[in-house]
């Protein structure tokens, strides 16, 4: 009976030692207490940056050639406006052009990149577009590193900031402050640019060229026959004045030649 007692008591404590084991191992695979090695932070996209599905910062540009219906110009420029508002975009930087052949309006437009082949849509009910060339271009690791750098300059501003509430040197409260004003400097210029890429990548910068042709020259018989008789009544105007001043250059001429031969008659008659 003691026998089995002791048994039964080793057999309890091998039991309690394996569910300590256990909760040691199961506490150290959690990871808590564990070094997690640091990678590249994701960039936040604030301010409405554009991004796929893959965090990518893409900025689209491009241009497009819209041809209307003679005599729609203006309508038609107005119509592309309330498209524009439509799509919850912006537009700017409006122009005039007239030649021999077309009379064009050119609209900066810019419109959510969501909303562009809406907008794209949208023009195609008002005219026919004759040309479109359209760019992306990838900024994401433009704009990571530029998130690094404010991230690394915060952090070096804020260590600034402590040493200077911690020094009473004056000669190192100068020196501080002249870090303070160089990282403050350099933070402001990358955040700007941070705004910068979020701005243009947030919104689509469309070239739009609203245009209609002019009508043709008219060719029919009448007006070669008009443009024939200007020319033939020019020539015999010039003609008739030329004639006119040869005869008023050659009158007198021949007038002093005949008193001249008279005179050169009488006298020789004489001898």
């Amino acid at each position: 009976m003691e026998w089995k007692n002791i048994l039964l008591v080793f057999a309890l404590l091998i039991l309690f030692a394996g569910c300590i084991s256990g909760g040691d191992l199961l506490q150290g695979g959690s990871g808590s207490s564990g070094v997690v090695s640091p990678g590249v932070p994701a960039p936040s996209f604030e301010g409405g940056a554009s991004t796929g599905t893959d965090n990518r910062v893409v900025i689209q540009t491009g241009s497009l050639a819209l041809k209307v219906p003679q005599g729609t110009l203006e309508g038609n420029v107005a119509s592309v406006k309330g498209f524009v508002s439509d799509v919850r975009g912006t537009y700017s930087g409006i122009s005039y052009y007239e030649t021999d052949t077309d009379k064009s309006y050119y609209i900066t437009v810019k419109v959510p990149p969501s909303k562009f082949d809406d907008f794209l849509t949208k023009l195609k009910t008002i005219g026919e577009i004759k040309s479109m060339d359209t760019s992306l271009e990838d900024v994401t690791e433009q704009y990571t590193d530029i998130n690094t750098r404010i991230t690394n300059l915060e952090t070096e501003l804020a260590r600034l900031n402590s040493l200077y509430n911690r020094t009473d040197n004056i000669s190192d409260i100068l020196s501080i402050e002249r870090e303070v004003t160089r990282v403050q400097t350099d933070l402001d210029m990358y955040k700007q640019q941070k705004l910068d890429l979020e701005r243009r990548s947030a919104m689509s910068t469309i070239s739009v060229r609203v245009y209609e042709e002019k009508p043709a020259i008219q060719t029919g018989f009448f007006l070669p026959l008009e443009q024939l008789l200007a020319v033939f009544l020019g020539a015999l105007s010039f003609g008739i004045m030329l004639l006119a001043g040869a005869i008023g250059f050659f009158i007198p001429v021949a007038i002093v030649a005949w008193i001249v031969w008279k005179l050169w008659k009488h006298f020789k008659g004489k001898k």
